[in-house]
């Protein structure tokens, strides 16, 4: 799992805090944790205690007195921790092991005061132009972002100056599991303690999230940096989704247009003749791109050991054609992540794919459901529970409660159309209005059921354009939608009597 737990704990030096950070060392199986603001220093007493636990080594920022002060504590027979540097308000470690990639780790706690905390973001500006490996820093910042990060009152203490550095060094936060606030004076409450990482860490621990745990013994909660996701729900088989990219390809319009023209059906029915043909096309014909990337990488390699030996014209001409294979597969690789990351604001052709890989990581990470509470407000993360708790809570929620009839034989609840204006509405549809409503809609929006964004219908309104203008003409006669076409992946339930 590899879990770092963070916790301002005002004060290390009673029972009280043994008694709690043995509970949470126990429960959580961390391996490593931050102590700020002990209150104490770390003597021989406080190491043996945590040896105890399991965690013998440690780097220490020494506390000023009775303020501030950063424990780090790890096991090395588990964990290759090697020290980066340390200041007042922070300590920076290399973690090599054993993860698969070392990557830099900086644990904080910033001065409540402003001058103070401030000379923390200049310190770590200069620390960071240093660093080129993956970057997460957690701890508690001592000041806020947002209004969203109190419960109430004015935002006193956001400097602007974290935020300002969060945005110079393009940080990402990592977001939260569990209450939104990590400290309260039980009246004000505020979000002070949270983790942000770089691209490259967030590329490098896609399933990584942080939870907040309950507030014990201190004003502040513990939180939990976990890199590996708990949950792994039992995958069904995937919907078909039209890929963009395919639309790159030189044969793919021909394949729609034979396909098309040589099934029969309704549009439904040969939407589904369809979307088999091309099912089997991406299978054999087109392929995995990275998998085609790799192989291409692989060959290009070879060729230039071999010319390595002596130029070849035939091999030159081969290394050209690889290359540019190589560098189409590129384009169709950003089409791909363009379209999962749902950027609609970046047009075809802005080669971003890192941006749009990480986008994706983004969202996929904070749509992800790690647990559930149930109806007694316990955390659950068993997938089987998950589940029940999640029907039996929209079983009772769509459950009849009472009825509106009565709003709707209220006089003069609805004010009556002007004759133009129904005649207005009740004009023809025209072929103009469809193709309107049709391009109207952003490319790569996510599809239906069917698993075909308006892209494809866009790209190939030749084939499509007159029988969609068809039945959607046929619709607004007849008043009847046929069966199947409107289906979406979201249904709104509505109460009735």
């Amino acid at each position: 799992m590899f879990k770092i737990m963070c916790w301002n704990v005002r004060g290390a030096g009673g029972k009280n805090f043994r008694n709690s950070i043995s509970d949470l060392i126990k429960m959580n199986h961390l391996d490593v944790v931050v102590i700020c603001e002990p209150k104490v220093s770390f003597c021989d007493k406080q190491r043996k205690f945590f040896k105890n636990l399991g965690f013998p080594d440690a780097e220490i920022s020494k506390a000023n007195g009775f303020s501030g002060g950063i424990w780090l504590l790890w096991d090395k027979r588990k964990i290759d921790i090697y020290f980066i540097d340390n200041n007042v308000q922070a300590i920076t470690v290399k973690i090599t092991g054993p993860l698969s990639h070392p990557w830099i780790f900086s644990a904080l706690y910033a001065s409540p005061t402003a001058t103070i905390r401030n000379t923390l973001w200049d310190y770590l500006d200069g620390l960071s132009s240093s660093l080129n490996l993956p970057w997460m820093i957690a701890g508690d910042f001592n000041e806020l972002i947002c209004c969203a990060d109190r419960n109430f009152g004015p935002v006193i203490r956001n400097g602007g100056r974290l935020k300002d550095w969060i945005h110079r060094k393009a940080l990402i936060d990592m977001g939260f599991i569990g209450s939104k606030f990590t400290w309260t004076n039980n009246r004000i409450k505020e979000r002070l303690d949270r983790a942000f990482c770089n691209d490259e860490w967030r590329m490098l621990y896609p399933e990584a999230f942080v939870q907040h745990l309950p507030r014990m013994k201190s004003d502040h909660c513990p939180i939990i940096i976990q890199l590996f996701s708990n949950t792994s729900l039992n995958r069904l088989a995937c919907p078909f989704r039209f890929q963009a990219m395919w639309l790159q390809h030189a044969d793919f319009s021909n394949l729609v247009s034979n396909t098309w023209k040589n099934c029969s059906g309704n549009f439904l029915a040969k939407t589904k003749t369809l979307t088999a043909a091309l099912k089997n096309w991406n299978d054999n014909v087109f392929g995995n791109i990275f998998k085609r990337k790799r192989k291409l990488l692989n060959r290009l390699a070879g060729i230039q050991n071999c010319m390595d030996r002596g130029t070849n014209p035939f091999l030159l001409n081969l290394e050209a054609g690889i290359i540019k294979e190589y560098e189409e597969l590129r384009d169709q690789e950003a089409i791909f992540w363009h379209q999962k990351s749902r950027d609609q604001w970046l047009k075809d052709g802005d080669r971003n794919t890192k941006f749009f890989h990480l986008t994706t990581l983004i969202q996929r990470r904070r749509n992800k459901i790690e647990g559930l509470f149930d109806d007694n407000d316990v955390w659950t993360t068993d997938c089987t529970s998950m589940k029940t708790i999640a029907i039996n809570y929209f079983s009772r929620l769509f459950t009849f409660e009472a009825s509106l009839d009565t709003l709707f034989h209220i006089p003069n609840l609805f004010p009556d159309l002007e004759a133009q204006k129904i005649s207005w509405i009740q004009r023809p549809l025209s072929r103009a209005e469809v193709n309107m409503a049709m391009f109207s809609i952003g490319g790569t929006k996510t599809p239906g059921p069917d698993g075909y964004p308006a892209i494809f219908y866009q790209k190939h309104w030749g084939i499509y354009g007159d029988k969609i203008f068809q039945i959607v003409n046929e619709a607004f006669n007849s008043g009847v939608v046929p069966a199947g076409l409107n289906h979406t992946l979201i249904t709104l339930i509505p109460k009735t009597t």
